[in-house]
């Protein structure tokens, strides 16, 4: 049963997301057991974790319409923006990384030739990379 479960997770993309995901909450929490006096049940963990995939889900879902809406079909910052509008905390932290992604920016396209394809492309755009490891899979089983 294990190795057919193993199976799945390599094959499934959303479920090593979701792995991932609460492999990262594990670690956390074991970092706020190591600061404090607070012992974390793994099915807080766990709770935690789901909580955390089902509000990503609904963010993306969220980010998807506010661009449809605006005739777009790439999510830009004022898509997030928009999504963060409620938290005037996240807003600010946004805000001021948007503001540090600038001079990295400008000094990339001074050092690079951009060709007219990526020229869709502007400043509200960031790539995001997912990591994951083999030990933060083993962690969950």
């Amino acid at each position: 049963m294990a190795d057919l479960d193993d199976e799945r997770l390599v094959q499934d993309p959303v479920l090593r997301l979701k792995a991932a995901l609460h492999a990262a909450c594990g670690k956390i929490c074991d970092q706020l057991q190591m600061q404090s006096n607070v012992t974390v049940d793994k099915q807080v963990v766990a709770a935690i974790g789901d909580i955390t995939f089902q509000q990503i889900e609904t963010f993306c879902q969220d980010l998807d319409v506010f661009s449809k809406h605006g005739k777009r079909t790439t999510i830009n910052v004022d898509d997030v923006r928009l999504l963060c509008r409620r938290n005037p905390g996240l807003l600010d932290k946004l805000d001021d990384f948007q503001r540090s992604l600038k001079p990295m920016k400008a000094t990339s396209r001074s050092t690079s030739s951009r060709s007219n394809t990526s020229s869709r492309y502007d400043d509200h755009n960031v790539d995001i990379t997912v990591v994951e490891s083999s030990s933060d899979m083993d962690d969950i089983n």
